[in-house]
């Protein structure tokens, strides 16, 4: 490091240092909600310190458990070039708005619409812009997020966005969308998706990522800087991320 960047590093650590950091990552452990679909979380104690003299934990998951990030290939096969290695490691790091909704009380397969989004930025006056991150919290998280024998409910119903919502973001040219919902836009009744405009049309096929399961949005700022990473996974369809939000005190 020369001289010159040493300043530079410094000032920025210490402004980040100023800034509240809020976790948006949910737990992972043993019983935690997953797709219906997908295989269940495993933490194993593989090896221990009274047997083995260490201690490590075997994992097994799919790459859309807990806080995750979708790439264009996990639903579009005409994308299967935009694996989630193809993104630059620092995707995820960008300005993010909150779009905040859980004072509603919403049920299962109720929609968000442009006309809501652009109500939370006439009563906030901030609006997302291109390059940043659009981020809807549902209430959902906080609400309904279990690991006991009723934790599938959390992604067997959700709220999700209608399609003029999803066009909404996607003209607004962000860099991702994120929710507290196992499937972002996608309402779910009983178990059953309804439709998914913004990974079928207006997001993954404009490289816009879809960002979901992320918990604590309840506590950070109307416009706050979002940092997160995905795994460098070789042709991954997505992969769970560790998310958190610089806020300002």
């Amino acid at each position: 490091m020369n001289a010159v960047d040493k300043p530079t590093i410094d000032q920025l650590l210490s402004a980040l240092k100023r800034m509240r950091v809020v976790d948006l990552a949910p737990l992972l452990e043993r019983g935690i909600p997953r797709w219906p679909t997908h295989p269940h979380l495993t933490i194993d104690k593989a090896v221990t310190h009274e047997h083995d003299g260490y201690y490590c934990q075997a994992i097994m998951m799919a790459e859309h458990t807990g806080a995750h990030v979708d790439a264009p290939a996990h639903m579009l096969p005409d994308r299967m070039d935009r694996t989630i290695d193809t993104f630059s490691p620092d995707h995820l790091i960008a300005t993010a708005v909150l779009y905040d909704f859980s004072d509603r009380d919403l049920k299962p397969g109720q929609l968000i619409t442009a006309e809501d989004l652009r109500g939370v930025e006439e009563r906030t006056g901030i609006a997302v812009g291109e390059g940043e991150i659009a981020v809807v919290n549902y209430g959902w998280m906080q609400r309904y997020w279990r690991t006991d024998a009723r934790a599938q409910w959390y992604v067997l119903n959700a709220p999700g966005m209608s399609e003029d919502a999803c066009e909404f973001f996607r003209e607004r040219k962000v860099k991702a969308v994120a929710t507290d919902t196992v499937a972002a836009e996608t309402a779910i009744i009983d178990g059953v998706p309804q439709n998914n405009p913004g990974h079928m049309k207006s997001w993954l096929p404009h490289d816009i990522l879809i960002i979901e399961m992320l918990r604590n949005l309840e506590q950070v700022s109307p416009r706050f800087l979002f940092v997160a990473a995905p795994l460098n996974i070789f042709e991954g369809s997505g992969s769970p991320i560790r998310p958190f939000a610089y806020c300002p005190v």
